[in-house]
């Protein structure tokens, strides 16, 4: 009997060494998640492309600048569509996101919208008869590169080279930091239903880990955006605070999509476990 009996403590601790590694499988789950986030936000052009149009900042900036020159050109003599020609809606940004993830950090000096701009002006002004002196042209010239100051003001990536230099670093950890977490949690979950005696108990914890994981993924995606307040944040241009809120509020609605994964895990685990319940049921009533 002594013999028999003498398992019984092993297998008690093994049962709560696997409840403690649910425990933490769950915090590699929602860790695997937090890197997955900061891989597919931070590290991609394309998200950052996709919250620009998201949040509007081509529209503000454009708008902005459309009333800029139409009142460089109201005081200078010159109508609103020669002083608009320059403008662009799709390439207000789109440049600067591509160069900035190309890591070319330099000031864009926009010289080709004062170039366009200043034979705009000088066009019209041949068009309707207007001799060009040199003193006009030095004001054609003035009126230009205010609007290439413009330009360049508004719709520069802001910090460029210090958020290029997080992104590079991000680019360089959080590739390998997916792989690292991906392997814990494989070896801890693996480890967990070893350790758990049985299979049922095994699937218990496996289900407990995932809804822990999902619950922690939620709340990241409801809570910690609310929690920082960014709106109240004084940050100008307009349009460049209404690009960092959109962007950091959609970074942290991407846990939302790995907390329905969890769960959709979890509920098949349930699922399963029901099943295999009624299953069992249905024997012994045999």
């Amino acid at each position: 009997m002594a013999q028999k009996q003498a398992p019984h403590p092993r297998r008690k601790g093994s049962v709560v060494w696997a409840t403690v590694l649910s425990w933490l499988s769950s915090l590699l789950l929602a860790l695997l998640a937090l890197c997955l986030v900061l891989m597919t936000t931070i590290c991609s052009a394309s998200y950052m492309k996709e919250q620009v149009n998201r949040s509007d900042f081509n529209e503000a900036a454009y708008s902005y600048l459309y009333d800029n020159f139409i009142s460089y050109g109201a005081s200078s003599g010159f109508s609103a569509d020669v002083m608009t020609a320059a403008l662009s809606r799709d390439q207000i940004t789109a440049g600067s996101i591509t160069r900035l993830y190309q890591g070319d950090t330099a000031i864009d000096t926009r010289n080709a919208i004062l170039n366009t701009t200043y034979d705009n002006l000088i066009n019209d002004l041949n068009s309707r008869g207007v001799e060009v002196t040199s003193d006009m042209e030095s004001a054609v010239v003035v009126v230009a590169d205010a609007c290439r100051l413009d330009y360049a003001n508004y719709v520069t990536v802001p910090l460029a080279s210090q958020l290029y230099t997080f992104i590079e670093k991000c680019n360089r950890v959080v590739p390998v930091a997916v792989a690292i977490m991906a392997v814990l949690c494989a070896v801890s979950l693996f480890v967990m239903l070893r350790l758990a005696g049985s299979s049922r108990y095994g699937v218990r914890c496996l289900t407990f880990a995932f809804t822990a994981a999902a619950a922690l993924c939620a709340l990241a995606a409801t809570i910690i955006f609310p929690a920082i307040h960014m709106e109240t944040l004084s940050i100008n241009p307009a349009s460049v605070k209404q690009l960092i809120v959109t962007y950091v509020q959609n970074l942290f609605g991407r846990f939302g999509l790995f907390a329905i994964i969890y769960g959709a895990v979890a509920v098949i685990l349930l699922a399963l476990t029901a099943t295999a319940r009624s299953r069992m049921k249905r024997r012994q009533n045999i």
